[in-house]
């Protein structure tokens, strides 16, 4: 064991047994940068690509990537530090990421771009950059630099680069540093406002946003990928425990270091995609295609493998190495991850998923692969780490949600600078981008100007791509699937009366003693319970346990994946009743023989009928594929114009329709359609490197502050159903037994006094929860007793 005393230490872990392992300095170090030789290796022509799209000169980079990760922790060597890690003290009071930035300041003068970039990633490595990080300085104590270690350390770079070979990709001579700045409060809070104004003014004056944004973000991803897993390293090198405690230097090998740069490898794309199956011919044709490409398929033609097999020929082809999938919702992501793991099997290494709740679907993965070796407890570090990579974008396929990407871009959570790192050599797919309304389509106008500008290759795509969406991506390779635009999977049929009408419910019951599968899609959660409640009452007439289910947006988020998978299962037994809201419209791998429908945009009935007769071409066969479309009691939750404009154009198409007469309902809805301008670009240019703190931006479940991604007409709250939170007090108090109910709700009833609602907090926990006392059940959800239809409730 070497002596504690003279060896600076960088890393300290405690096992089981109480007993201390200590890392160096350079043990640390040097771990880190094994993982950056890792990388650097397998990711050679990535960033070649990266140097040439940005204009940087490639030796230099890698010089000063090795540079930023050897010195990254070099704030660490000052008394205080080493004192207090020796007696496992952990103290804020001595942020080693500002004091390393305060020795390094006037020495990084030979940078990759006009402004020290460098000193970003070293400063911003424990806190995310924003313009007052470290402004307060009466919060930390004053350090006394070590200044012979500091020297010593510094002069060592040299030894290390030719120690792990980094002489196969760069030159290096050593690094000079210049008098060890003495210490004042004055000097160092000047050296912080000095660097901070000079990058803003520099970004500002060159209008070079997209440039220093970039370099930065993705030297600070590959910093932060080697410091956390060096530390990772360390930690399961003593969870390991085949070493006593003591003073350890490097103990990352390179295989070792590997797991930590993941790489996709695909030999046959087709075939991982497709299996035995020939490609369609638009499939072909996307798969040829260049950066920019917007896809136009009907729903079940096989949109997503056609995205697939064009991302993976872009990474081969523009020397890229992370796929992104954009879905419009927690649950459609869930869903898409299934699919890559299961069905295309891509393999849990490869997949990563990050929305505001994936952990929980994330836990109940694990589950399923464990069994009953599951320990909530055991497993909670790997989860941890699960929702973190998924967090970062960090494996080579990600399925998130458009919300966290945006987020990416304007500093919207802890980790956003690290995210966008990683999106640098990244290709993006936007699944169903009709699905969104007009406020957020204008924030995806926005970022696809940006991704453009970035040479950052993506794919939007939808089952209706609307005209006006078409107008704005002019430059964009078009693709359309022209085959399956030609048939004709069911027949419309508008109806005067509304779907609760006695004669409506009659014919569901009729076609349910027929054996066919129905979904009846209602506008609102009120009107879908309602009606529920009186068709399962119609079909018990006749049966005694009729196959029906209702499905909607505020069960609890357990609840939700629950019945999902029930759905999958119960569809299986014809016949079979699914009353559901919008939320089928993308969330559901799902397909029926007639569909029932409140009137909607066109849209969004198209989407609703992309689950009727799924993948078939004809609309009549052994039965009638009919989508009947029947007047709302109002127009809510869509505008009023929008839905009488529909209903006047829907008249004229009663009669067996193909997806391309689907497309023209929706241009003739949006004719006058007009997006606006989105505040996107302001606030990316207010925050390329520093900018606002991230909680200014939103909250931690990404629900927009200063900057929103969707506008939502009603405001909504997370609350725990009483009989949930009776039953395990404490240990009920957890996302995943939360439901989203309309804001309204609980603001009547605490102004009426009605006892409700009420909440729930306790001294360990440092949230607050809201109780709800209405009855709540998995079949119904919530009962409120009362009628909602003046609300937009979705």
């Amino acid at each position: 064991m070497r002596s504690l005393k003279f060896l600076p230490i960088a890393k300290l872990e405690i096992n089981k047994n109480g007993e201390k392992y200590f890392q160096t300095l350079e043990g640390h170090t040097v771990d880190a940068l094994k993982i950056l030789k890792i990388y650097i290796k397998r990711n050679r022509e990535i960033v070649d690509q990266f140097c040439e799209r940005w204009k940087l000169n490639k030796e230099k980079f890698l010089r000063n990537l090795f540079l930023t990760v050897y010195l990254h922790d070099i704030g660490k060597l000052t008394k205080e530090f080493q004192q207090n890690i020796r007696q496992n003290r952990r103290s804020q009071r001595y942020p080693h990421a500002y004091y390393g930035f305060f020795l390094l300041h006037d020495s990084f003068t030979d940078t990759i771009i006009d402004v020290p970039i460098e000193l970003a990633p070293i400063l911003g490595h424990h806190t995310q950059l924003y313009d007052n990080l470290y402004s307060d300085y009466n919060q930390f104590e004053k350090p006394t630099f070590l200044e012979e270690e500091i020297r010593k350390f510094v002069s060592d770079a040299a030894r290390i680069y030719k120690e792990l070979g980094f002489d196969e990709f760069f030159k290096f001579d050593g690094f000079t540093l210049n008098d060890i700045p003495k210490f004042s409060w004055n000097g160092i809070e000047k050296a912080r406002k000095r660097f901070v104004r000079k990058i803003n003014m520099y970004v500002k004056e060159n209008k070079d946003w997209e440039r220093v944004k970039s370099v930065f973000s993705y030297i600070f991803a590959i910093l932060q990928t080697c410091d956390d897993y060096a530390s990772v390293g360390f930690r399961k090198f003593v969870e390991n425990g085949k070493e006593k405690g003591g003073v350890f230097g490097a103990v990352l090998k390179d295989e070792d270091a590997g797991e930590y740069v993941p790489v996709l490898q695909i030999d046959d794309p087709v075939k991982a995609v497709l299996g035995d199956r020939e490609p369609y011919e638009f499939q072909k044709k996307v798969m040829s295609s260049g950066k920019f490409v917007t896809l136009f398929a009907p729903c079940g033609r096989g949109k997503t493998e056609a995205a697939l097999l064009w991302a993976l020929n872009i990474l081969k082809k523009h020397k890229r190495n992370k796929i992104i999938f954009a879905m419009p919702t927690q649950t459609t992501s869930n869903a898409m991850y299934d699919r890559f793991i299961h069905d295309f099997k891509f393999g849990k290494e490869n997949v990563g998923l990050y929305h505001g709740r994936s952990f929980i679907k994330l836990r109940d993965e694990l589950k399923k692969e464990k069994e009953e070796e599951f320990d909530e407890e055991k497993d909670a570090e790997e989860l941890r780490s699960e929702t973190f990579k998924g967090n970062i974008f960090f494996k080579p396929v990600t399925i998130t949600t458009v919300d966290h990407l945006i987020y990416s871009f304007v500093k919207g959570f802890s980790q956003a600078d690290f995210a966008f790192g990683n999106l640098q050599n990244a290709v993006i797919i936007f699944d169903e981008v009709h699905y969104y309304e007009k406020y957020t389509l204008e924030h995806l106008l926005a970022l696809f100007k940006l991704l453009r500008k970035m040479d950052i290759p993506h794919l939007v795509m939808s089952g209706t791509l609307p005209e006006f969406m078409l107008k704005k991506l002019h430059d964009y390779e078009h693709v359309v699937d022209w085959e399956g635009l030609k048939f004709q999977p069911f027949k419309i049929e508008l109806d005067g009366e509304t779907i609760f009408d006695s004669e409506v419910l009659e014919e569901i019951a009729e076609n349910y003693r027929k054996g066919l599968t129905q979904f009846v899609i209602l506008n609102t959660v009120e009107r879908a319970k309602d009606l529920y409640k009186k068709l399962k009452e119609k079909l018990k007439e006749s049966f005694n346990q009729p196959n029906i289910m209702l499905y909607h947006s505020q069960f609890t988020y357990d609840d939700r994946i629950k019945k999902e998978n029930e759905i999958y299962q119960r569809i299986k037994q014809k016949p079979f009743v699914l009353v559901a809201t919008q939320v089928i419209e993308i969330s559901l791998d799902i397909s029926c023989d007639v569909m029932h429908s409140e009137l909607a945009p066109p849209d969004a009935l198209g989407q609703r009928a992309g689950r009727l007769n799924r993948k078939g071409k004809f609309w009549k066969n052994e039965v009638e594929h009919k989508l009947k479309i029947y007047i709302p009691e109002n127009h809510l939750p869509y505008d009023e114009k929008l839905i009488n404009k529909s209903r006047e154009i829907i008249v004229n198409y009663q009669k067996p329709v193909s997806y391309k007469e689907i497309k023209e309902l929706c241009d003739l809805a949006y004719a006058e359609y007009e997006l606006g301008k989105s505040d996107l670009l302001i606030f990316f240019k207010k925050c390329a490197v520093f900018g606002e703190h991230w909680r200014k931006v939103a909250t931690e479940s990404e629900e927009g502050l200063r900057f929103k991604v969707r506008e939502e007409n009603v405001q909504y709250v997370d609350v725990i159903p009483e009989c949930i939170f009776e039953e395990s007090r404490d240990n009920a108090l957890r996302v995943q037994n939360t439901a989203k109910i309309p804001l309204y709700y609980l603001l009547e009833d605490l102004n009426s006094g009605g006892g409700a609602f009420y909440l729930y907090e306790t001294p360990e926990r440092k949230r607050a929860f809201w109780i709800c006392r209405y009855p709540y059940s998995y079949e119904i959800g919530f009962d409120y007793g009362v009628k909602t239809d003046n609300l937009n409730i979705l």
